[in-house]
């Protein structure tokens, strides 16, 4: 079936579209407790109406900085239904990260946990926006610390016995989020979130999974946009069941499904590594799970289906676009992004700015059918926004390659590519590879300087817990299933890679490491690969 109209695609409306059908069934679970749909909504318009009561306006952004809980679920609710904007904060930033995301987003009142206290007591000079901290969590008569004196802080119960106060009325192209992306080599740019874009991202009501009755697992942080909205929005949405965890446990992952009865989840296809490596037992299929959504799929996608007795399904997206590539799980292939999504125009562009031919790589740019389903744009850069919406055109920065079926395969960051030999290289298909090495847990290839022109390849690598990679036997492992090409030069051994607050890897200070001392060299250990290899 299709999505509501694009008018009907708001917090307020889903909400309200659960209420009248389901306001005395189970909503969401914590450790803590569980709610009704009637329930959760009722807290959130408390919260709603204390927000307003510190002077929060419409359309004017408010600020969490709270790990995973109902409590920070319903604050976020309450924002929504007040249309105000949520300004989801990651609870890994501190130091200039944190500063720079509560100047920029503008944000005069912040909810924050008490354990992330102090990180804002620390950066309180540099803020110039914030005039009061809502804290939740800290001991009743403790005292804040003294670098918040000129900030007026109250406790998070005060949002909690606030007067209720109806939802806003709300439009369809109102911002209902500043989402914040990680950059890599910059400062984060707050993605201008319309109400219908996050809804689109979130519903799969034009998809067949997920099914009525589902329960819906949410190990993902909720401050980004998978935990949150695929997660416990889609839950609203599709009026399931949504059992919130505070973050994803290897080893509390299958009794968790188990104890819960969870039959749906997202995941990051790092956590499905981390499953594969445990240890097999007989019992690994009985399990109620029947669905795991991934973003990018298992390496091993057929293994991991058929130790655990469950389907799996491709997606993608990104802040900027929402979720625009889905892959069934009854015809889903290892390596694949899915398949394209009804609202969207799909091109893959080439480095001649033409359409690129089938197996060809270019630049992922979408065009909606309707522009509040994809960001109004970067907030306070005006000429970022300019570079990335070019004639209704959101230019990704993903690179993409379509098979001869129509499916899609992720194949790098446009600025993450690699040229050797006069070959094209992913990063990223060869870190898959490299992933599929028994002792490798992760990987990052990048580009190594060359003294013959264009790239040479190197992989800094991970080991897994107790284990070590030996560079010649991994080299053979790649030889045997790369082309010559695209086997690194150049292997290092790492205790992690540099990443982000968003886990997003470093690259640039990968390549700016170059080739050290401690980089194993294939050709200096006489392996030199050409044509026919």
């Amino acid at each position: 079936m299709p999505l509501p109209p694009i008018e009907e695609r708001t917090f307020t409306a889903a909400f309200a579209r659960a209420l009248a059908t389901r306001p005395d069934e189970i909503a969401q679970i914590d450790r803590h407790g569980s709610y009704t749909f009637a329930q959760a909504f009722a807290r959130a318009t408390r919260f709603s109406g204390g927000l307003a009561k510190l002077g929060v306006g419409r359309q004017e952004p408010v600020a969490l900085l709270m790990d995973n809980s109902l409590d920070a679920v319903h604050v976020w609710f309450g924002v929504s239904l007040g249309a105000n904007i949520e300004v989801p904060v990651n609870s890994a930033y501190k130091g200039r990260f944190l500063s720079h995301v509560l100047d920029d987003s503008g944000a005069k009142v912040l909810v924050v946990d008490d354990a992330y206290l102090e990180r804002v007591a620390a950066v309180a000079e540099e803020l110039t926006a914030l005039k009061t901290i809502v804290v939740r969590g800290r001991a009743v008569g403790s005292a804040p610390p003294a670098a918040l004196a000129r900030f007026t802080v109250v406790p998070f119960s005060e949002l909690e016995v606030a007067a209720p106060l109806a939802p806003a009325p709300v439009s369809h192209s109102d911002l209902m989020a500043l989402m914040y992306t990680s950059g890599t080599t910059g400062v984060s740019k707050g993605v201008m979130v319309p109400h219908a874009h996050a809804y689109t991202y979130a519903s799969r009501e034009d998809q067949a999974q997920p099914q009525p009755g589902d329960r819906l697992l949410v190990t993902l942080p909720i401050f980004h946009l998978a935990g949150q909205w695929y997660g416990v929005y889609q839950a609203l949405i599709h009026q399931l069941r949504c059992v919130l965890e505070p973050s994803f446990s290897v080893s509390r992952f299958w009794d968790i499904v188990r104890e819960q009865g969870i039959t749906y989840t997202t995941m990051l296809g790092a956590m499905s590594e981390l499953l594969q490596q445990q240890p097999a037992r007989a019992d690994d299929a009985d399990n109620p799970l029947r669905l795991a959504v991934m973003a990018p799929l298992a390496s091993d996608a057929a293994g991991f289906k058929k130790r655990f007795g469950l389907e799996l399904a491709a997606v993608y997206g990104m802040s900027e676009i929402g979720c625009v590539l889905n892959g069934p799980p009854e015809t889903v292939i290892g390596g694949e992004a899915g398949l394209p999504r009804p609202g969207y125009e799909l091109r893959l562009v080439n480095v001649e700015g033409k359409d690129a031919a089938v197996g060809e790589v270019g630049e992922l740019w979408v065009r909606p059918e309707h522009p509040s389903t994809v960001m109004a744009g970067y907030h306070n850069l005006p000429e970022k926004t300019a570079e990335t919406l070019r004639d209704g055109w959101v230019h990704t920065g993903d690179a993409f390659r379509v098979d001869a079926e129509g499916r899609w395969f992720f194949t790098d960051r446009m600025k993450d590519a690699l040229r050797r030999r006069g070959e094209n290289v992913s990063s990223f298909e060869v870190e898959r590879v490299i992933n599929e090495f028994p002792t490798v847990f992760e990987s990052a290839v990048v580009a190594a300087p060359s003294a013959v022109g264009e790239d040479e390849i190197k992989a800094v690598i991970v080991p897994r817990e107790g284990q070590t990679v030996d560079p010649l036997q991994l080299t053979h492992f790649l030889v045997e299933r790369l082309p010559y090409f695209m086997v690194p030069r150049y292997l290092e051994m790492a205790s992690e890679l540099p990443k982000t607050p968003t886990h997003k890897v470093h690259k640039h200070l990968l390549r700016d490491r170059g080739v050290g001392p401690d980089t194993w060299d294939r050709e200096a250990a006489g392996i030199v690969l050409r044509r026919g290899s």
